[in-house]
């Protein structure tokens, strides 16, 4: 298990670049890439075996051509469940997110008909940093954090999600925090729980939502009721709430790093 290739942009949208080393920064991903951030999806990975799963359909792909910035090889990145601590050289990640929602079809979906980021791709945070090299190998620790996701509108975000943040981390302390967008026109709800209990499967979930839009859409969630708008889908705990003082019963496990075993 190691590092086939590292890819970097200084912006988005530009097609990334191979390079023989990069800088891990901790809480924020590989220095100078345009991706990088205080946010859960700090790096992203692919596996080459992935790339040449397409180059076998007749596209021609590299390492990179993905947007990915780390290309692996070797290890079967779709079983290391969210939480999970691997390390890379001197650095380590907590895998944040499996998979990506694609929103616009990129030029190689467009070329091929298919594109494999969105279903093999996933991102992790970093905890901490070093510098990474082409070959460096690869290792998951045994340990697993725990994680947190919110869920909100563009508006909640803005007014509310600084504080939503750190009440979560001084509750909680997961690993990362996720934050999901409702969108105004369409209620996506459903699709977004879905996907955060079902896939993703992180601990513990706020959807917060001040005017109350969303209620009714609470009741069509196939959901153990755990209370007052409060549930349980999977190995998540869910908290519907309305103000910043709903926020203080705590749904997950609050549970610091663990070793599993």
């Amino acid at each position: 298990m190691k590092i086939h290739a590292i890819s970097i942009s200084p912006h988005k949208g530009m097609r990334k670049t191979n390079v023989d080393s990069a800088y891990l920064l901790e809480n924020f991903g590989l220095k100078t890439d345009a991706h990088g951030g205080k946010w859960h999806r700090q790096v992203s990975l692919l596996a080459q075996e992935s790339i040449d799963t397409m180059r076998d359909k007749g596209l021609d792909v590299v390492a990179g051509n993905f947007a990915e910035n780390i290309t692996t090889t070797g290890i079967d990145l779709l079983t290391l469940p969210v939480g999970t601590h691997l390390e890379i050289g001197p650095a380590e990640l907590v895998i944040s997110q499996i998979g990506k929602v694609c929103h616009h079809k990129c030029a190689i979906f467009h070329q091929a008909g298919d594109c494999v980021m969105p279903r093999e791709g996933i991102f992790g945070v970093v905890l901490r940093g070093g510098r990474i090299r082409v070959g460096d190998p690869l290792r998951i620790t045994g340990s697993r954090s725990p994680s947190a996701g919110i869920i909100g509108t563009a508006a909640v975000e803005a007014a509310s999600g600084d504080r939503l943040q750190q009440q979560i981390m001084s509750l909680w302390h997961p690993a990362f925090i996720r934050f999901d967008r409702l969108n105004d026109k369409e209620d996506n709800l459903q699709e977004i729980i879905n996907d955060v209990t079902d896939l993703q499967q992180i601990e513990s979930l706020i959807i917060f939502d001040p005017p109350g839009k969303h209620q009714l859409a609470m009741l069509g969630i196939e959901a153990e009721v755990r209370g007052a708008n409060r549930y349980r889908k999977g190995r998540t705990e869910i908290l519907y709430c309305r103000s910043l003082e709903e926020v203080v019963r705590e749904p997950g496990p609050g549970r610091k790093p663990t070793t599993a075993g």
